[in-house]
């Protein structure tokens, strides 16, 4: 005899065919697949006493996986043809990621819901690299924990273009990098508030968070080994000093180092900047004096050439005293010449609009940088200027 399970509440719609037979539990058909369920009465009454055949459940997940899959391909496919607002795909990409990390065993299919978000940000990388970086530095969030995750896949979405990375080892390495705090993400979200030191239980929560994650990450029917191993290395140092493991230099693997560097590099320019009002350009001269921790000196070459001194969505002042805001990088690797449009007079005024202005002459050359909270300007007042 088959087995049977439970029939779900959200496997019946009203107004809808049934999409599978509907057994009692003594085994007699109550209601074959096709059939109309008309009142929430019969809907309750279905689930109440309903089973399906496992079999059949199967066969409709599958099938549902399969429509999912087509509809994502279909968004993609239409996403590569269209102009991409960055800020506006990070903000919305932001709620997707805030739900599935903190709410994760809500989710059906959560390996390639995150495979997703993977793909939506690779997409940017390619069509919109200035705009992605201007997006994690402009668009504002409330959930910390979740949103350095999707910081950090988006920088590793950037350096990744720079480095040539094969497009499956792009692909693994922003799945590991949305899910390495899976386990913790209240717990960064709480600590990006707190002001004082970590007290000895939210040491204990950090330190085993790695491999927590990797455990959960299981549960939620992640099988790639790959994708385990740079969660559960992602926080291992060259010095030896990082956990889980304490490896040294050479047994971390070479992704689960890059995971690290823009771990760190997104905790100083974006999380910092907005917290303390901190200044990109001077986190990334930091980080390149090696002040945070010991990285391949490639990739942090790569990575200060690719943001540049001041990167998109960053703000300057200008030689004629202007408020810019930072728009696209430089297209020789001039890092001291880029993109900028003026925000406001040197006078403080409001601009109607961002006005371009050219940094290669003496009067409109940059002179410094300056924070978020000076320039004073809203995230939807800039959005339209990477539009195309």
């Amino acid at each position: 005899m088959t087995e049977k399970s439970k029939l779900s509440a959200d496997m019946i719609l009203v107004g809808k065919q049934l999409p599978v037979d509907v057994y009692h539990r003594s085994g007699m058909l109550l209601v074959k697949q096709g059939h109309y369920v008309l009142t929430p009465e019969q809907k309750r009454k279905l689930v109440e006493h309903g089973q399906l055949d496992n079999t059949a459940k199967a066969a409709l997940a599958e099938k549902e996986l399969r429509e999912r899959r087509e509809r994502q391909e279909q968004e993609r496919r239409q996403a590569v043809n269209q102009v991409l607002n960055p800020l506006v795909e990070l903000d919305q990409l932001a709620h997707k990621v805030n739900g599935l990390l903190n709410r994760y065993f809500h989710a059906q299919h959560f390996s390639y819901e995150i495979g997703h978000v993977t793909s939506r940000l690779l997409t940017l990388a390619e069509k919109q690299p200035d705009g992605l970086i201007a997006a994690c530095l402009l668009v504002p969030f409330n959930d910390y924990g979740s949103m350095h995750s999707l910081h950090t896949a988006a920088m590793l979405g950037i350096l990744g273009r720079r480095l040539n990375l094969p497009a499956k080892e792009m692909q693994v390495l922003l799945c590991a990098a949305l899910t390495m705090n899976i386990a913790a993400t209240k717990l960064h979200t709480d600590l990006s508030k707190q002001e004082s030191a970590l007290d000895a239980s939210q040491k204990s929560d950090m330190y085993a968070h790695p491999l927590l994650s990797s455990a959960i990450l299981r549960d939620l029917g992640v099988d790639d080994e790959r994708w385990h191993l740079l969660v559960q290395q992602h926080h291992e140092e060259w010095n030896g000093s990082g956990y889980p493991y304490g490896l040294k230099k050479e047994e971390i693997d070479p992704g689960a180092h890059l995971i690290r560097l823009t771990d760190v590099l997104t905790s100083l320019l974006v999380t910092q900047a907005h917290r303390a009002g901190r200044l990109p350009s001077i986190a990334l001269g930091r980080l390149f004096k090696g002040e945070f921790s010991e990285f391949d000196p490639r990739f942090v070459a790569l990575l200060i050439k690719e943001l540049g001194i001041y990167p998109p969505g960053s703000f300057v002042r200008l030689a004629n005293h202007e408020i810019a805001v930072v728009t696209h990088r430089p297209s020789d690797n001039n890092t001291k010449h880029p993109k900028v449009a003026a925000i406001r007079s040197a006078s403080g005024e409001m601009y109607g609009e961002p006005l371009p202005r050219n940094t290669r002459t003496s009067e409109q050359a940059i002179v410094e940088p300056v924070s978020l909270k000076e320039a004073g300007v809203r995230p939807a007042f800039l959005v339209k200027i990477w539009n195309t």
